[in-house]
């Protein structure tokens, strides 16, 4: 009896272990994000790339502006440079990607559906919005408004919401350029629907700098410094997210070689970062 005891404690136990080994590696993992890799001059890109193959990050966004115009030779030289990559690689449109080419051909390009679309990652579920042509148009958020109301947080395991569009909105901290008279209206409208679908996160790059805000309850990381000549002061970098228990944890990671500073900064996506 007490052989069989301990033994069947032994398997209890076994089995605890396992659960939460299991636990711990279904809802806790990361991915990386980063934008604005076009006339990338240093090699920032590709030292982001190496850097998110080398880690636990599970994948990487890339919020748009991935080449200069989008030609096919810009094409061709950037599919060399992710040739070896070996992770996925989602992307949302810029306006410099279809500076000379089509949201058709760039859809094409990536195995798209559309410039609009969406994935599914373990608990977390993303929208990819198309607003390269510094719009927010009704037709867009209708599309991202439909697009979240079936993958409501709570639903078929998922507990966090990220949406991804390349031209950041119109916030306190955030004036875009390159954006339509109505952007403001626009913007307004997109926050009522992240707000309705309690979005825990917006990404977006365009601006060449990383900035990182609350607006109005909604996280949003601005995360330009993928390459592109950045502004005054900022850094090349990216930033990781982890993903944990329904939260987002965010640490911006720089890329020796550029900006003013490379001290690394880590807050959690719930507080606002130091000023």
């Amino acid at each position: 009896m007490g052989y069989n005891s301990n033994m069947r404690k032994t398997r209890v136990g076994v089995f605890v272990l396992c659960a939460l080994l299991w636990a711990g590696q279904a809802f806790a993992w990361a991915f990386a994000v980063c934008g604005d890799s076009r006339d990338d001059r240093n090699g920032v890109f590709p030292r982001i790339l190496s850097a998110v193959d080398d880690s636990d990050m599970e994948f990487l966004i890339h919020t748009g502006d991935l080449v200069r115009d989008g030609t096919d030779a810009e094409w061709e030289a950037f599919r060399g440079i992710t040739a070896s990559f070996r992770k996925p690689l989602y992307v949302a449109v810029g306006n410099h990607d279809v500076r000379k080419g089509t949201r058709d051909g760039f859809a094409r390009r990536f195995g798209l559906s559309g410039t609009n679309h969406s994935f599914r990652h373990k608990d977390a579920h993303f929208a990819i919005v198309d607003n390269a042509g510094g719009a927010l148009t009704e037709d867009t958020l209708a599309w991202l408004d439909r697009d979240l109301a079936a993958h409501p947080a709570g639903k078929d395991g998922v507990s966090v919401i990220v949406v991804a569009m390349h031209v950041p909105p119109r916030t306190a901290g955030i004036s875009p350029h390159g954006v339509v008279r109505e952007y403001d209206a626009q913007s307004g409208k997109l926050l009522e629907i992240l707000k309705r679908h309690a979005v825990d996160l917006l990404l977006c790059s365009h601006e060449h700098m990383h900035h990182d805000e609350v607006w109005e309850g909604i996280r949003v990381i601005v995360s330009g410094g993928a390459g592109a000549p950045l502004v005054l002061f900022q850094r090349y970098g990216y930033y990781r997210i982890d993903v944990e228990g329904g939260k987002v944890r965010g640490t911006f990671l720089p890329v020796p070689g550029g900006g003013h500073s490379s001290n690394r900064k880590t807050y959690n996506l719930e507080e606002c970062p130091p000023k």
